[in-house]
């Protein structure tokens, strides 16, 4: 596989691509392998951007005079932030270097089940991948439950923004105390308490997450520097009155009026409209490597998904693996990641052979009393190669 001309995969479609249906099916493992090795190539973007700014950081003379007078073996002189970059160094440099799947030949489905997982979402665009479809499956199926109960419910997008500004911390901390009083105004209407009446009241349930962008100036507003905002999937009956909306995040932020409801586009595949509340916390592709670490250093450790009413409680899987299919035969195919190259297929074995704990590194180190079918193997390998 190369990765030269290929063309970049959006964010948004990265992620579609891992929760459409279908997903799994054997002929789309080649264009799977591409996004993943599209996203590895930004993650080591961030990592060489993370090298340069602990390098900075220790190259700053007060500091340097710090580390020669108290020596090498000083554990506590780095601030919290560069301490954090150190930790997730290492993890960043292996995260994604290796994939095994398995291919369930006879239903034609290809299932992740290993992997090295950073589990930085925020600077590797992978690992933002495979965490953004466990959380829509998760909540999609919560909708479907929630649809078959309340059939008259409809599903809308709301988007809420907050202005513009230079200071990242500030804003978003701006954005999340104003949807924290916007919830808190919405559930005490919808519990009568007296002085209370919010448009926001005719939400039943909502799942929303905060997401980062920088504008540099050219949007329909013209505004620069970091623009917060919050894309958030609301469940209603009754048909909300726009401007009264709008009065009230003005009212709530002080600083904005700006909002947007859009009713969903398609009941028939309910997905493709989470997908937007879904995706990456932070556009890896619309951001700087330096930007896209300063983003990371406001909004560590910060919970960027919220939800409320019926759609409170929804567990997200911690495993960001695919779900594996009992009781069928299958090949395990080992990728690794190249630079330049993606991912390449290593090794393969059958699933007999990987009962007995031994490897192959071809077809003809296969046990002989395999029950798998000989023939299904090798087409699908050679499709593999070749795709």
């Amino acid at each position: 596989m190369t990765l030269q001309n290929e063309g970049n995969p959006s964010e948004l479609n990265g992620l579609a691509a891992d929760v459409q249906r279908g997903f799994d099916e054997s002929g789309k493992l080649p264009d799977r392998l591409l996004r993943y090795a599209f996203a590895r190539e930004r993650a080591l973007v961030n990592l060489a951007q993370i090298s340069i700014r602990i390098k900075d950081y220790y190259d700053v003379q007060e500091v340097q005079l710090q580390v020669n007078i108290l020596g090498d073996g000083l554990k506590c002189l780095p601030s919290p932030f560069i301490r954090r970059l150190e930790k997730n160094k290492p993890r960043l440099t292996q995260c994604g270097d290796y994939l095994v799947f398995k291919e369930y030949y006879t239903v034609g489905k290809v299932r992740l089940t290993a992997a090295n997982f950073c589990m930085v979402h925020l600077l590797c665009p992978l690992c933002a991948i495979r965490r953004g479809s466990k959380t829509l499956e998760a909540y999609v199926k919560r909708f479907e439950v929630i649809k078959a109960e309340n059939p008259t419910l409809k599903l809308s997008m709301l988007t809420l923004t907050v202005k513009n500004g230079d200071d990242l911390a500030e804003r978003f901390r701006h954005l999340k105390l104003s949807i924290t009083k916007l919830m808190e105004w919405r559930r005490k209407t919808r519990d009568g308490k007296a002085g209370y009446h919010s448009e926001f009241a005719k939400i039943a349930g909502l799942v929303g997450s905060i997401e980062i962008t920088k504008d540099g100036g050219q949007g329909e507003i013209k505004e620069t520097g970091w623009h917060p905002h919050a894309h958030i999937m609301v469940l209603h009956s009754e048909r909300f009155e726009y401007v009264d909306l709008q009065s009230e995040w003005l009212k709530i932020t002080g600083d904005s009026h700006v909002l947007n409801v859009t009713a969903a586009k398609h009941p028939e595949d309910p997905a493709k409209d989470f997908l937007e509340v879904f995706k990456y916390a932070l556009k890896f592709s619309d951001l700087t490597p330096a930007q896209n670490l300063e983003a990371y250093e406001v909004m560590h450790g910060k919970n960027l998904l919220f939800s409320a009413g019926l759609f409170r409680g929804v567990e997200i899987p911690e495993s960001q693996l695919d779900e594996e299919l009992d009781d069928l035969p299958y090949i395990e195919l080992l990728y690794k990641y190249l630079p330049g190259s993606g991912y390449n297929l290593s090794r393969h074995s059958d699933s007999e052979t990987c009962k007995q704990g031994a490897r192959y590194e071809n077809d003809k180190e296969k046990p002989k009393n395999t029950r798998n079918n000989k023939a299904d193997i090798s087409k699908f390998l050679q499709r593999v190669k070749t795709g």
